[in-house]
């Protein structure tokens, strides 16, 4: 087989401006959502340019004319994938409140187990769970109880003792649960769920409670590819944990692509250190496969044509096998796309193989070009093979290679060892600059340690997937030498995971940073493009690093700039139930008034993070907990993670109560040393402008729960007030009532709206323009909104508006919803306070 010089014909390749023009109408239709009429008359008007220009011998117009026609196939491609719905499609009997439906259907995608968890930070143990995807037929009228024909995909969710139904891809299923649209995002900078499902095509989803009902109606996955790729995979994490006492879930997401063993915390441990890339099923993975067949083959005295076809065949079935994702499927058509040189003796474009790859991508599914895992891989592919070759690629030195002969071969294997050392390193430096702003923009995070683990990862990895697949291919016939490669594998495992664990206690080893403006990330990465592509550049590589260097620069500068509002804005973040309210003060100083909800410490991961991030907050002044109830303070240990935290302000009784999740919150602020502050009723201070007053709890008391005990702020900043009340009832309430009046500006409604804690009598003693309750979907409307609109307030709650954020005048303030209604001014109490 030839093979193609990398740093010739990168735009000459016949295949990549198609794979070009493609991708150009995708990213047109994902933006702005081109009907698919338009699209599809478009390409039908280009391809009669075609014709036309091509009868008449005008090459230029043809070419230009092919390019839009590709251009409006691709939009039309996109479109029809995403948007287009069937009339029977399950979605147009959804809703965003979840009801009750019975469906039938057929599992599409294996099933994915999630484990129990015991966390004192929750207030109920999570159960364990099972998700899959299923292709539904029929669902059941509730009024008459006839089954009527549908379609859709719909993401289910199995709870507690129905997690442990064996239900594999193919098998026909009923289920009887809580149908709903897909949550959309309620805050600023929130990932967007529903839009991640619509990608692949998952309109609705299913959450089946243990009072549901769940059956298998017929074993089907012996005549689905999925369901025996599925069983496979099943027979694979058996055989690595018998042979494997320790790590054997590291082993399955490394060579399965199962990785819902290692859990949450597993998978953030590598996503800090920057090195998840090599738990992802990718080209590492394939490349080691291909290598031991390829030995395997010679070894038996195969000729390469002859294995060609076989280990193309492996390859792409392994890649079938580990879910098919856009990494390894571009592998697998990439190295197909070799097998076939091979095959047929021709040379092999390595330009035209990666845009093979990419086609192939587009072709399975349109939308996994915006997915942050298939673009990072593409874009290390194309680092490595253009721009690492094009920029450290030195010729031959005649005089280099009369010393190393002289040499002693301890002293030559040293020199090389250190020499290919030096070169991982350089390779690894330069990958990691190039995919670092876009792991950034979509994790929020940037891992400097990467560049001292990644080479000895790589090569940990590359020897546990040796050993591993040898485990696997000798666990079915000989179980001794299974064991020994499992012994091998778990060794090389532990060892990198040891490094990891090594790695991230460095100082340094990791940050989170805010967002990266898109215009920033869409001038490095098309200069990244023409910089490892173009010849142009190529004469003018100095020039080119130095610029590069430069945009770097400027990115790092941006991403670190003062956080300057230049305004005062409050937001209420939505966190269901629960609570967090940001304000921002105009030269910047962020203070947080808790930080918690019942769905658990991710809420800090979910919610409270993105919206920080996309205000371009990364370090806060004050955290102040209003009680130690976990809704209002269990995402605290996570956000002391991620942001730089200078105080903690709580009440009296905070640190006293015997809760497990108070104390492991305790360890967490002790663990980053934040200093911590007591204040009760008359304590004040003063931050930029913006007074803040204690009114509630007492330095001892009141009797009864946390609730009673919220810490109750009154703040304000120059004619403007807001009060914020936490959980506030019962005696709390009555000793906040038994002070003088207090009219504001904006109120938060004490324990999420509840009627028992705002009657008429704090509407009256407070009189609030605005009252704005931090709360999930309610079970039904509440009076408390009546009562205040009757004192003349504006009621908002977090559900179903999503965030809201305030942002005060001189005469008025400006009230905005992040999901509606649309903003409002209100004006301000006339009275100075």
């Amino acid at each position: 087989m030839l093979v193609v010089p990398r740093s010739l014909g990168f735009w000459t390749a016949p295949l990549v401006p198609i794979a070009l023009a493609l991708t150009v109408g995708m990213v047109a239709d994902r933006h702005l959502v081109i009907p698919f009429e338009t699209s599809l008359v478009t390409a039908f008007v280009c391809a009669a340019a075609v014709a036309v220009a091509a009868f008449r011998g005008d090459t230029r117009i043809v070419l230009v004319a092919l390019w839009l026609t590709l251009i409006a196939l691709g939009a039309a491609f996109h479109h029809l994938h995403r948007h287009y719905l069937p009339a029977d499609d399950l979605s147009r009997h959804a809703a965003r409140e979840p009801h009750i439906a019975r469906l039938r259907g057929v599992v599409h995608s294996a099933p994915i187990s999630f484990p129990g968890q015991i966390d004192p930070l929750r207030t109920q143990s999570a159960k364990p769970t099972v998700r899959f995807a299923v292709r539904v037929t029929e669902r059941q009228d509730i009024t008459d109880r006839q089954w009527m024909r549908c379609s859709g995909l719909s993401q289910v969710t199995l709870q507690g003792r129905f997690a442990e139904i064996p239900f594999t891809a193919g098998d026909e299923v009923e289920l009887l649960g809580r149908l709903a649209h897909p949550g959309e995002p309620m805050n600023p900078g929130e990932f967007d769920y529903a839009n991640f499902l619509r990608d692949q095509g998952i309109t609705t989803t299913l959450t089946v409670l243990e009072t549901d009902e769940a059956q298998l109606v017929r074993r089907g996955w012996p005549t689905s590819l999925w369901g025996v790729l599925a069983v496979v995979r099943e027979w694979g994490q058996a055989s690595l944990k018998q042979n494997m006492s320790a790590h054997h879930d590291l082993a399955a997401a490394l060579l399965l692509g199962e990785g819902s063993g290692l859990g949450s915390a597993g998978w953030d441990k590598y996503q800090r250190s920057g090195i998840v890339h090599v738990l992802a099923i990718s080209g590492q993975h394939l490349i080691v496969l291909a290598w031991l067949f390829w030995f395997s083959a010679r070894i038996a005295g195969n000729r390469r044509r002859s294995a060609a076809p076989i280990i193309a065949l492996v390859l792409i079935t392994y890649a079938l096998l580990t879910g098919g994702r856009p990494p390894v499927m571009r592998a697998a058509w990439v190295v197909a796309a070799y097998c076939g040189g091979v095959m047929l003796r021709r040379p092999v474009s390595y330009a035209n193989t990666f845009a093979l790859g990419w086609i192939g991508v587009l072709a399975v599914n349109p939308t996994d070009i915006f997915n942050a895992g298939c673009q990072l891989s593409f874009l290390a592919s194309a680092v490595l093979a253009w721009g690492v070759s094009r920029w450290t690629d030195t010729p031959p030195d005649s005089l280099e290679d009369l010393i190393a002969q002289s040499q002693s071969w301890p002293v030559w294997l040293g020199l090389w060892l250190a020499r290919a050392a030096f070169a991982a390193y350089v390779v690894n430096a330069m990958v990691w600059l190039a995919i670092t702003p876009l792991v950034a923009q979509h994790y929020h995070n940037v891992s400097p340690i990467a560049l001292l683990l990644g080479p000895p990862m790589v090569v940990l990895t590359s020897i546990a997937l040796v050993t591993g697949f040898a485990c696997l291919l000798f666990a079915a016939w000989m179980p001794p030498l299974a064991w020994l490669f499992g012994w091998l594998t778990q060794i090389a495992l532990g060892m990198g995971d040891w490094l990891v664990d090594l790695g991230l206690m460095m100082p340094g080893a990791y940050l989170f940073v805010p967002d990266i403006p898109a215009w920033w990330s869409w001038v490095f990465y098309v200069g990244l493009l023409i910089g490892i592509s173009s010849y142009i550049v190529g004469n003018t590589t100095r020039i080119a690093i130095g610029v590069g260097a430069a945009w770097w620069v400027l990115g790092v500068a941006l991403v670190f700039a003062p956080h300057r509002p230049g305004e005062l804005r409050c937001t209420f973040v939505a966190v269901g139930h629960g609570l967090c309210t940001v304000i921002e003060t105009p030269s910047g100083r962020v203070i947080v008034y808790d930080a918690g909800a019942t769905a658990g410490p991710d809420v800090t991961r979910r919610h409270i993070g993105p919206f920080l991030w996309s205000r371009g907050i990364r370090r806060i002044d004050d955290v102040i907990l209003s009680h130690a109830d976990l809704d209002h303070f269990n995402g605290l240990p996570q956000l002391a993670e991620r942001f730089a935290i200078d105080r903690i302000i709580c009440t009296p009784t905070f640190a006293e109560r015997d809760s497990a999740g108070v104390r492991k919150t305790l360890a967490a602020i002790e663990k980053q040393h934040i200093d911590m502050k007591v204040v009760k009723v008359g304590s004040r201070w003063e931050v930029d402008g913006v007074a803040f007053r204690v009114l509630h709890p007492p330095a001892i008391g009141p009797a009864g729960n946390e609730n009673s005990r919220s810490l109750v702020l009154h703040v304000t900043h120059a004619d403007w007030s807001m009060l914020l009340t936490g959980d506030l009832e019962k005696e709390g309430l009555t000793q906040l009532l038994s002070q003088p009046p207090t009219p504001v500006d904006v109120m938060m409604a004490p324990h999420h709206g509840s009627e028992s804690s705002n009657n008429p009598a704090l509407a009256k003693w407070a009189k609030p323009k605005l009252v704005v309750s931090s709360q999930t979907s309610p079970k039904f409307e509440r009076a408390s909104i009546k009562t205040y609109e009757s004192h003349g307030a504006t009621y908002l709650a977090t559900w179903p508006t999503g965030a809201i954020t305030v942002r005060p005048t001189e005469h008025d303030m400006l009230v905005e919803t992040f999901r509606g209604p649309p903003a409002l001014r209100l004006p301000l109490h006339t009275a100075k306070r």
